[in-house]
């Protein structure tokens, strides 16, 4: 920052790229699965866990196949769970042990109403997160055991769970196998996807969704239900790393899949497989969150129908974060009018007192106090401006999501520390109609900060 001894405008400078800041800062819990690239080739969980990249959450989708012997199927238990995945949605288990499936660190959820129902559970870790609500769901009802067959190959169900974890972030995962296409019964794959849409966007109010299983699908065929997927919001690791491999013994076919629900909060960032004892190889997802945890995230609302406390929270908490500050610290500060007299005392406070405040009005004319402040500015020194956002600068904060007046907070190193988001101007609007503010904390929301400043400089 510069001192302004007279207004000046601004130009914007080149956007940074949001994925390269996420990136940056996504480091969020700890112990993930390690995985590899999602282009290299199949891998044991055992190769998996010694690459670098790690996701913040992660997910595996096993089949494993019912007629395996118990020493085959515990082996290949043991191999889903060695990278210890937040999640596993098993297919073709109904008979297997919880116990075995989820061991020690591990809990559970299967309807043992039968053994369709019980096919396909959800096992989670404990340390890392709470059940919330759980529940099992009808995919397919075709009940007739079709030639050749020893069971209602058409009778499916999902199991679901609800979780919340120690940080606050709350997600659902799914597990279902769908019925395979057979000449003696009804193709029910789209049946059967509508159902699972259905059951996603009733959890979908909750957070973000994963759904892990075998489809019977292959992924580049015809059948391929893209619209219905699309039309529920599932997209499958494939789409969003652009790549795919086949998912076990069935002529090079892909149709195990992990599906999110909530790409905007949770972004798939790694899958592998994972070659078992099974028919099917097992499908490991990594995802990375896009968003803070709810306690990085505060919102505080005005109510200017309530007393004078009520009337003036968004106000005062503006003010209180302003002059919470210390000499060596500074402060940017995005906004319209400065009208708010409080809010200006504050400012010139924190200037005098050593804090480098760097504010930046859209007004077309520098208002009284913004002529004041900029007085400040420059006898206090130390950096401290007052300039005007107009032109291609004003232009460049409407392509961007700030807030109408934006508050960054910094350490003496220059770190963001802090983010205040308003929906109302620095004027009496803010007394006189409800208004929100957003504080954050968190390392996604500073760095998301931090890029709409990059682009009004």
């Amino acid at each position: 920052m510069s001192t302004a001894h007279a207004p000046r405008q601004r130009t914007p400078r080149r956007c940074l790229r949001a994925s390269a800041v996420l990136a940056a800062v996504v480091t969020a819990l700890a112990g993930p699965l390690a995985l590899v690239p999602a282009d290299a080739a199949p891998t044991s969980a055992a190769a998996a866990g010694t690459a670098e990249a790690t996701s913040d959450v992660t997910v595996v989708q096993a089949n494993i196949k019912s007629s395996l012997t118990v020493e085959r199927f515990q082996s290949d238990v043991r191999e889903v769970l060695a990278g210890r995945p937040d999640f596993v949605t098993y297919n073709e288990v109904p008979l297997r042990v919880d116990t075995v499936l989820a061991p020690s660190g591990y809990a559970i959820h299967r309807s043992k109403r039968n053994r369709y129902t019980a096919a396909s559970p959800v096992a989670w870790r404990t340390d890392r997160w709470s059940l919330v609500d759980s529940g099992t769901y009808r995919v397919s009802n075709y009940r007739e055991i079709p030639p050749g067959r020893n069971i209602r190959l058409g009778l499916r169900f999902a199991n679901w769970v609800t979780l919340r974890s120690a940080d606050g972030r709350q997600l659902s995962v799914v597990a279902v196998h769908v019925a395979p296409l057979d000449k003696n019964m009804p193709d029910l794959l789209r049946p059967s996807v509508r159902r699972i849409g259905g059951l996603v966007e009733k959890l979908a109010p909750q957070g973000p969704v994963l759904v892990g299983g075998d489809f019977n699908v292959h992924y580049k065929s015809g059948r391929y239900p893209r619209d219905l997927l699309t039309d529920a919001g599932m997209v499958p690791t494939y789409d969003t790393l652009e790549s795919h491999f086949p998912t076990g013994d069935h002529q090079g076919a892909t149709i195990d899949y992990v599906f999110n629900r909530g790409a905007e909060k949770l972004e798939a960032d790694r899958q592998a497989s994972m070659e078992l004892y099974s028919d099917h190889d097992a499908v490991v997802g990594g995802f990375g969150w896009l968003v803070d945890t709810p306690t990085e995230t505060r919102r505080t609302y005005s109510d200017p129908e309530g007393d004078s406390e009520a009337r003036r929270r968004a106000v005062a908490a503006v003010a209180a974060a302003i002059a919470a500050t210390e000499p060596g610290q500074s402060v940017d500060v995005v906004g319209t009018g400065l009208a708010l007299r409080v809010v200006f005392r504050r400012l010139r406070a924190a200037m005098n007192r050593g804090v480098e405040i760097d504010y930046l009005t859209r007004s077309p004319e520098l208002t009284r106090r913004e002529r004041g402040l900029a007085r400040v500015a420059a006898a206090a020194g130390g950096g401290s401006s007052v300039s005007q956002c107009l032109d291609e600068c004003l232009q460049a904060w409407r392509g961007t999501d700030m807030a109408r007046t934006f508050l960054m907070v910094r350490d003496g190193g220059g770190d963001a520390v802090q983010r205040i988001d308003a929906n109302r101007i620095l004027t009496s609007a803010m007394l006189q109609l409800r208004t929100r503010l957003v504080t954050r904390t968190g390392e996604l929301g500073l760095a998301e900060g931090e890029e709409m400043l990059a682009a009004l400089r």
